[in-house]
């Protein structure tokens, strides 16, 4: 099998490290300001990142006129996923939350069969369903008192992000240009309704140390932009499934830098048996996913010979 490319080397522990700090930061905000607050400035310092970038780079600001209503509609189901997910947290642990966001390798096999054409065999799928019962194990899911608007929140924020992955994928841009363009976009999507609701007034009234906050929105939105970007390359590099898992191994990342490290939590023997059904599930997806595309590429040569 060829190695894999430089960038992408490079762009993956870039990935990982933002996503931690990224999610160590928000609950912070999270606990001085409304949630509608904590994402429209999260957006908007990631906007004013990616504005400042590409005019450095000399890359457009907006899309092809042609495109334009395709990703002003993934920049409005981006937005949607965000606040989706938020509000389910209200019905359901973060735990079973974050277990329904990490089955997206699921979701992302028909829409990678619909949208690229490519097909799996049982074999390469099956690790997918260990991942999952891993990582449930590994955050302790707890179903009992299941809740199903939360659920069907969280599962309507995995359907927007894996849609918004999809739909970004498939267009040949800079990655750059794709990651600001759905965070733009998004951010305009959510202006009409954060003025609507007295957000300049909520702002406005805080009584809180303003630098200490002004740090933490800088930092939070700082390490959003860099993870939204680095996602972006990434997800240039990888097919579209072996995207989807490589995300899920993120989120593990998150729950064993966040949860077990930084929080102090207790890693249970339940928690260490599902961090390595993860990270089996990764590798053997990966050995028979090589296996299915040099067994494709074998029968399409001799298929032309």
């Amino acid at each position: 099998p060829l190695a894999p490319p430089p960038s992408l080397m490079a762009m993956l522990p870039v990935w990982f490290m933002t996503s931690v700090l990224f999610n160590f930061l928000t609950p912070l905000l999270v606990k001085m300001l409304d949630n509608q607050d904590v994402t429209f400035l999260e957006l908007s310092v990631t906007v004013s990142f990616g504005f400042a970038i590409l005019r450095h780079q000399g890359l457009p600001l907006l899309p092809p006129m042609s495109k334009l209503p395709k990703w002003l509609l993934l920049g409005m189901l981006h937005l949607i996923g965000c606040r989706c997910f938020v509000w389910g947290l209200s019905f359901i642990p973060v735990s079973l939350a974050q277990t329904i966001r990490a089955s997206s390798p699921v979701v992302a096999v028909p829409i990678s069969c619909a949208v690229f054409g490519e097909r799996y065999s049982w074999q390469v799928l099956l690790p997918l369903l260990v991942i999952l019962f891993g990582f449930a194990l590994s955050v302790g899911v707890d179903v009992a008192g299941t809740n199903l608007a939360g659920c069907g929140a969280a599962l309507a924020s995995l359907c927007c992000l894996v849609l918004v992955n999809g739909g970004s994928k498939s267009e040949n841009n800079n990655p750059l240009s794709m990651q600001f363009w759905v965070c733009m976009f998004a951010w305009l999507s959510l202006l009409p309704m954060w003025l609507y609701s007295g957000g300049p007034g909520r702002l406005g009234s805080l009584d809180c140390d303003r630098w200490r906050l002004a740090g933490l929105v800088l930092a939070d939105g700082a390490m959003y932009y860099i993870e939204q970007a680095a996602q972006s390359q990434v997800l240039k590099e990888l097919p579209f499934v072996s995207f989807a898992v490589t995300d899920t191994l993120r989120r593990l990342a998150i729950v064993c830098v966040s949860g077990f490290l930084i929080q102090g939590n207790p890693c249970t023997p339940q928690n260490g048996l599902g961090i390595l059904l993860v990270l089996s599930g990764a590798i053997s997806y990966n050995i028979m996913n090589a296996r299915f595309s040099r067994s494709s590429e074998t029968s399409s040569v001799k298929k032309s010979d």
